[in-house]
């Protein structure tokens, strides 16, 4: 049925003319179109490589640079080391009472700072605020990261230590929230100088990670301008290693805790060796 039949009538003495169907193109015309469309669809769903682009997957966990919501984000980290712990507990915290002491204390520092975490952002609610690449976001999903290695860990040696890097980390975060001015106490400002002796020696570049991250070469970082002393890096407070490195020397990481005091700014100071 024509739904417009007087179309097809002559008008004032003109024959109707035929319509006239454009050439359809050779089906290998075609071939490139669906090439763009395939290539199209496979970038959108394929899996973002680390290093690369906005929203690119860090090697350690989460988000390396998106758009965010950082209250949500934290909510998320705490709840993980809250399942994860309570998961621990029955399994490994039953047979190992080191075990059981270490996680009851992770799971202590992050329930008291997930409390304190909310009570900021209800103060604290522009966006503007936070740093896409949180040190202190990325720090509390290395440890859950850390949490979850164990899980399949049989070394109980290995265990135990990753739990008490976990234990530590964490209890210089509780401590120094406590203690801190500003109720949170998330950053510091640490400064390094390299020594021989209690003498000042210069000329040193500084390393630093996350002391659970240390197998993580991604992860590692180095402060600005080299010693002594280096300039200031803001770091979250935790546990760490830290090495020197001048020409073919490097020095052998030291593991050390960043805070719990309530410090916004720290100088430590890093052996090295004479010259």
């Amino acid at each position: 049925m024509k739904l417009f039949p007087f179309r097809d009538r002559p008008r004032h003495g003109l024959r109707a003319q035929t319509p006239r169907h454009p050439a359809r193109p050779p089906f290998f015309l075609a071939i490139p179109l669906l090439l763009v469309l395939l290539v199209a669809t496979a970038s959108l769903h394929a899996e973002p490589r680390a290093g690369g682009g906005i929203g690119h997957i860090h090697p350690y966990g989460g988000l390396a640079d998106q758009q965010y919501n950082p209250q949500s984000d934290y909510w998320h980290e705490w709840s993980s080391m809250n399942s994860l712990t309570d998961s621990l507990l029955k399994s490994i915290g039953a047979t190992n009472a080191e075990a059981a002491l270490l996680l009851q204390q992770v799971q202590t520092n992050a329930q008291f700072l997930h409390a304190k975490w909310t009570a900021w952002f209800e103060t604290h609610a522009r966006r503007s605020s936070y740093s896409p690449a949180d040190p202190y976001l990325v720090s509390i999903r290395a440890d859950n990261r850390q949490l979850s290695s164990v899980k399949k860990e049989a070394d109980a040696a290995k265990t135990l230590a990753v739990l008490r890097d976990v234990a530590f980390d964490m209890q210089i975060k509780g401590d120094n929230c406590r203690n801190s001015d500003d109720g949170l106490g998330k950053e510091i400002r640490v400064k390094i100088h390299t020594k021989a002796g209690g003498k000042e020696v210069g000329g040193y570049e500084v390393f630093y990670v996350s002391k659970g991250m240390f197998d993580v070469k991604s992860a590692h970082d180095r402060f600005p301008r080299q010693s002594s002393p280096t300039d200031e890096k803001i770091l979250c407070p935790g546990g760490y290693k830290l090495w020197a490195r001048k020409d073919k020397f490097t020095s052998e990481p030291v593991a050390m805790g960043i805070g719990g005091h309530g410090e916004t700014h720290l100088e430590v100071d890093l052996a090295v060796p004479a010259e």
